[in-house]
């Protein structure tokens, strides 16, 4: 990403994430990025544009940091305690990214069912491994696609937390957390 770019990139997660998509102006994002409003429409010919550019770059980022990080990694457990570790990070460095991606997911519009793809293809990462796990015999045959959408929705929910609490959680602690919760469940002991 160019610096002008990554500029904009910035300044429209800034306003977007305190203003909101639809109240958020291009001039907005352009005087806080510090372009002139001709370089902001060079790049970006509309508010879609930049929401689609913020997307796929902060997605982008997230996916290549996992799979460098789990690259050499030979166990399938090992894998999916990095992607919590890695994208609990992510969720804090993030946050208002995080902020926009999670409120442009719902609706029926042909942008938030982009962004959906989008999500799904981070989503594959983790089902790829869970089959590895199961074909290593780690992990019991199970619904792929419902774990990594449950990987995801608990760790995501975690901005959630941090804001409640104000507190900077450690991601290793997650990431223990949710591999025993998600391997040894919740017992009952009524």
């Amino acid at each position: 990403m160019n610096k002008t770019k990554e500029k904009i990139f910035n300044a429209a997660i800034d306003i977007i994430s305190q203003k909101g998509f639809y109240k958020s102006t291009m001039d907005e994002i352009a005087e806080k990025a510090g372009v002139a409003k001709g370089t902001l429409y060079y790049h970006f010919k509309s508010k879609d544009e930049i929401l689609i550019f913020l997307i796929d770059e902060g997605l982008s980022l997230l996916k290549n940091q996992i799979l460098n990080n789990i690259s050499n990694m030979k166990n399938s457990i090992d894998k999916l305690r990095e992607i919590i570790v890695v994208q609990s990070n992510f969720l804090f460095k993030y946050k208002d990214f995080v902020l926009i991606l999670l409120s442009q997911l719902w609706g029926k519009e042909e942008i938030q069912n982009n962004f959906r793809e989008k999500i799904y293809d981070y989503l594959k990462i983790i089902e790829d491994i869970i089959d590895e796990g199961i074909k290593e015999k780690l992990i019991e045959k199970c619904d792929k696609k419902l774990l990594s959408s449950a990987f995801f929705g608990m760790i995501s929910s975690l901005i959630i937390f941090q804001f409640r609490n104000n507190d900077i959680i450690d991601p290793e602690h997650i990431a223990d957390s949710v591999i025993k919760y998600t391997f040894n469940g919740i017992h009952y002991r009524g």
